[in-house]
């Protein structure tokens, strides 16, 4: 595999980004969707990383599953729960094929990872949420956001030849000396409509952009995401 490829030069890096890296307790979004789920339920973390979300949500007691496409991510979070004591299933995959059988949990959720794909795969990836969830399963998401600064940005160095948009609203940095540290990975920005359609297998109990104003170096503007709580229809 190229290394320009793929989250496993992130991940098998001895020093990884400290915003990567970090084990603190996940946003709000994350405790409140915890909140409103039955403890004790089987959760699977779509692109789990080095495990922070397998590491919070377990240490609450729901049984955890994790996948990423890195083996580094994936051997950092099994490390990461054994620390703690914290069972965890954790499988090397893409987010397009899930190593699970239909119908296995009763939660999952994919923060900041489902977008890194070309849209048709970012489509592929929820219908196999869709598959692995029970029926009543929910399950919460976040996609960029069209109406922010970072899509300005991305835009203007598109018009300036600065960055390839690979297909409408994807986005992909090939320069080797690139501020963005997961830049060459493909990063697919939504409006409402295309995050209606993603979500299309599911009924969406919620979305809203969850957008805040920019630090005043940016400028004006807000940076933010879509955020989504959905749910397997039942039978």
């Amino acid at each position: 595999m190229s290394d320009r490829l793929g989250w496993e030069p992130i991940w098998n890096k001895p020093i990884i980004p400290k915003r990567f890296e970090s084990f603190a307790a996940p946003g709000t979004t994350v405790v409140e969707w915890a909140n409103a789920l039955p403890v004790g339920i089987a959760i699977l973390d779509v692109g789990c990383g080095v495990g922070r979300h397998c590491v919070y949500l377990g240490a609450r007691g729901f049984r955890m599953a994790g996948t990423d496409i890195s083996p580094s991510g994936v051997e950092r979070s099994r490390a990461a729960c054994a620390q703690r004591n914290i069972p965890l299933d954790a499988q090397v995959a893409p987010m397009i094929a899930l190593p699970w059988p239909d119908n296995t949990f009763e939660g999952a959720l994919s923060i900041s990872t489902i977008h890194h794909e070309l849209r048709a795969n970012v489509a592929q990836a929820i219908r196999e949420v869709a598959r692995v969830l029970k029926p009543g399963g929910s399950f919460l998401v976040d996609f960029p956001c069209t109406d922010t600064l970072d899509y300005d940005r991305l835009r203007a160095e598109v018009a300036a030849g600065q960055q390839q948009e690979i297909e409408p609203n994807t986005f992909i940095d090939m320069r080797p000396d690139s501020e963005d540290i997961d830049g060459y990975l493909p990063h697919h920005f939504s409006d409402e409509a295309d995050v209606r359609d993603l979500l299309s297998p599911f009924e969406i109990v919620r979305l809203w952009a969850a957008l805040h104003p920019a630090r005043p170096a940016r400028g004006p503007g807000n940076v933010g995401k879509w955020v989504a709580w959905a749910r397997k229809p039942t039978l």
